[in-house]
């Protein structure tokens, strides 16, 4: 009855298995839905005929269908041999073998095939499962509305009027958005690496909040940088050109020389009463 219960425990995690991705699939209804519909009716019906076969035929002894597995199986495991067959050829010094192929690469080479057939039918035929292309292609949408979200939640800001942020909020933000993509360039202390260093005040592209926001967001093809517009909100934006701008004089170690020319922020301009004419 230990064989059987094994069986049966088995055939039931199967099936509920089975039926997990049956609801899955349910719930996220996808292009080729039919066909795990197809593969897990199927899938039941063996399991169910297997097991009134187990339990009406054979009267609950599972012992004849295990001899015939492991009859099937003596039938197609090869046997290893761990004596050398050398063969009546010798160049010099070099003896050829003819032992037979190791079960486990049998095994291995088998069970490539069995892949393939199940990729080529799951992927190209049924169409159950995206292709890389389609899946990308939908992991861009998703991220597409998951930035128009954030812009709709966030709303819009003046660019003309741009102020470097100061509160530790947009700093923190700012900061985690830095080391999530920046570092690979500028360092994670802004010291530079590949591109330039960001903690001295001299700039290729212009020093402050605005040319600082201007260079984020629209890259710099010439050297590698890409737009970034497409990636973060103006929001976003103005939060990394703020925490940039606190990395000023901070002198890390190892820093890149400075690139650019000094940059000194221009005093703003004093606002001059104009009287109306009467």
């Amino acid at each position: 009855m230990s064989g059987l219960a094994t069986i049966g425990g088995a055939l039931c995690m199967l099936m509920l298995a089975g039926g997990s991705a049956l609801q899955a699939q349910t719930q996220t209804p996808a292009h080729g839905s039919e066909s795990p519909l197809i593969i897990t009716g199927i899938l039941t019906a063996f399991f169910v005929l297997l097991t009134l076969f187990i339990v009406v035929v054979l009267g609950g002894d599972v012992a004849p269908l295990l001899s015939a597995f492991r009859r099937i199986y003596n039938l197609v495991s090869p046997k290893s041999t761990r004596e050398a067959i050398p063969l009546d050829e010798d160049h010099d010094g070099i003896i050829e073998l003819d032992n037979r192929v190791p079960p486990w690469f049998n095994y291995l080479f088998g069970g490539t095939i069995i892949f393939a057939a199940v990729y080529l039918l799951d992927y190209h035929v049924w169409g159950s499962s995206p292709l890389p292309k389609v899946e990308y292609a939908q992991e861009l949408a998703t991220a597409d509305l998951s930035r128009r979200v954030r812009l709709a939640a966030e709303g819009t800001i003046n660019e003309d009027a741009l102020e470097a942020l100061k509160d530790e909020a947009s700093m923190t933000a700012g900061r985690e958005q830095f080391v999530r993509n920046c570092v690979t360039c500028h360092a994670a202390s802004g010291g530079g690496l590949v591109g330039p260093n960001l903690t001295d005040q001299y700039w290729i592209h212009g020093g402050g909040i605005r040319n600082v926001y201007t260079t984020i967001k629209n890259g710099v093809p010439d050297k590698g940088m890409i737009s970034w517009k497409l990636v973060f909100t103006p929001k976003e934006i103005q939060q990394i050109s703020s925490y940039i701008l606190s990395l000023q004089g901070s002198n890390p170690v190892n820093g890149k020389k400075p690139e650019g020319t000094l940059y000194t922020e221009a005093a703003p301009a004093a606002k001059e009463d104009v009287k109306a004419k009467k």
